[in-house]
């Protein structure tokens, strides 16, 4: 969509076909600024287009030329070296390479149409239109190369005069205060530990302690008792192995002794399980409650007291 919303800022031309048709001329609207871009950059971004005519009359009239500026690699060329121009001069860091296409910042140094705008306002650029013309009179009108000094001071000029015409400084500097994950692409970079530290509270500005400095004012606070914090999953266990433990032994007792233990458990007393049970005192469930004790002793391996003489 980005591309497409670039061709409709940027009217190109119509030229004619070999088979004599009128047909619109893709990435033509772009001629005029690949002609100011320095040597050096097109060797770094593009090495390709160096043999791309210095006479601009040729990219309007030989097919094979004309192939080229119309390819998706001319188009990804113009918008990288955009980007790489417009950059350090919009003031937002040394590179651009750390953040993803979703970035704001990334997408106004990669939007074409509104840089070279900017350079016919405020520099003279002139139009793919006019420079067709132009060429069309004088075929033999060649283009040399600029200087990287000479780019420096035009991007000097219209960068700055451009981020005002929109506004952008305002609206990235927001950007920048409110960076999200999706600004920053798959790579590592300090700009992304960063933004992870600052999401994930990684940096504190609360004061750090140790463990042990804190085991030593614990004591100090506390009469020289040693901080002993439980493990909140200890409890939860013990309760778990008891409750299995006593089903397991529950299960080997009689029925009847079954039944004297969960009464008792209960609350019932000794008279009421004797009633409920048929005995003709409660002496006769208070020895039972003995031996099931003493097994239960036995079962565990811990001492609760009973006694064979009680």
């Amino acid at each position: 969509m980005q591309k497409n919303e670039m061709r409709a800022a940027l009217p190109g031309i119509s030229v004619q076909r070999k088979d004599g048709t009128i047909a619109h001329y893709s990435n033509s609207e772009y001629i005029p600024f690949f002609y100011m871009i320095p040597k050096e950059v097109v060797e770094y971004f593009g090495k390709s287009f160096l043999d791309i005519p210095r006479e601009p009359y040729a990219l309007f009239n030989y097919k094979d030329i004309k192939a080229k500026i119309e390819s998706d690699l001319f188009l990804d060329f113009i918008s990288n070296v955009t980007e790489f121009m417009v950059w350090t001069f919009m003031d937002r860091g040394k590179s651009s390479y750390v953040y993803s296409g979703y970035e704001p910042a990334w997408i106004f140094s990669h939007s074409i149409a509104v840089w070279i705008k900017g350079f016919m306002d405020y520099n003279g650029l002139v139009s793919v239109k006019l420079l067709y013309q132009w060429c069309q009179a004088r075929p033999e009108y060649t283009c040399s190369y600029v200087s990287l000094d000479k780019l420096d001071l035009a991007l000097n000029n219209v960068v700055p005069k451009v981020m005002e015409q929109y506004n952008m400084k305002a609206i990235l500097d927001v950007a920048k205060e409110y960076r999200c994950f999706e600004d920053y692409n798959c790579c590592d970079s300090n700009q992304k530990t960063d933004f992870f530290r600052k999401w994930y509270h990684n940096r504190t500005k609360h004061p750090q302690i140790s463990l042990d400095g804190y085991m030593d004012e614990y004591k100090k606070n506390h009469n020289g008792q040693s901080w002993n914090p439980k493990d909140p999953n200890q409890n939860t266990e013990e309760e778990i192995i008891s409750e299995v433990m006593i089903k397991q032994f529950m299960d080997s007792l009689s029925e009847k002794d079954r039944k004297i233990l969960k009464m008792r458990l209960e609350g019932y007393t000794q008279e009421e399980i004797a009633d409920e049970l048929g005995y003709k005192n409660h002496s006769g469930v208070q020895k039972r409650i003995t031996k099931i004790g003493l097994a239960y002793q036995e079962f565990t391996k811990v001492d609760l007291g009973f006694d064979e003489e009680n």
